[in-house]
């Protein structure tokens, strides 16, 4: 879900990015049990308009893929698999923001469909699969000179808040801190 919604009255202590867990005796790619939920503009008022919020809610994949093979994007059954695939994420939404269905003034609802589409992935994938433990994302830095890498493929990995990072972690593997200093201070930062 990609939502805009009316941040009037919103907690004082909504947390920019949070994990819903449907089931902790349950594994975390155990489908519909874990979703993750971005408000970055609690952190950067300038991502919305005064008194509005963007957010962003994910399903930490765990979406069956094949639950829309042979679904045609905008057909009737497409749109109705939409919606019942939707009600987990707003479920873990009204958990954290009761009223959120009220709220929303921009609705935005993808799919494993939409990511194939949009992102490029593989069966609708959200970034890669990494397993704790076993591997790693990759850095930022590749085999061809000043040729630098960022995004949810690299480490930190998906969401926002990591693209960002990720952003970050480049941009500081290419110039120094005091470079980036004088760069946001010509920027008026």
């Amino acid at each position: 879900l990609h939502l805009g919604l009316d941040a009037t009255g919103l907690p004082e202590d909504l947390w920019p990015q949070f994990a819903v867990v449907r089931d902790w005796s349950k594994p975390i790619e155990s489908e519909g049990n874990v979703m993750i939920v971005a408000i970055p503009s609690l952190l950067d008022p300038s991502m919305a308009p005064e008194g509005k919020h963007v957010l962003h809610a994910y399903t930490a994949g765990n979406e069956p893929i094949d639950l829309w093979s042979g679904v045609e994007r905008g057909t009737d059954e497409y749109n109705r698999l939409k919606e019942e695939r939707s009600q987990v994420l707003w479920n873990a939404l009204e958990k954290v923001i009761p009223d959120i269905r009220k709220r929303v003034e921009v609705e935005m609802v993808g799919t494993p469909l939409t990511h194939s589409r949009f992102l490029r992935r593989t069966n609708g994938t959200y970034g890669p699969l990494v397993r704790a433990g076993e591997e790693t994302l990759p850095g930022h830095t590749t085999p061809i000179p000043r040729l630098y890498t960022c995004g949810d493929s690299t480490f930190p990995g998906i969401g926002v808040p990591a693209v960002a990072a990720s952003g970050m972690i480049t941009a500081n593997t290419i110039s120094d801190l005091g470079t980036h200093f004088r760069t946001l201070k010509a920027m008026g930062f």
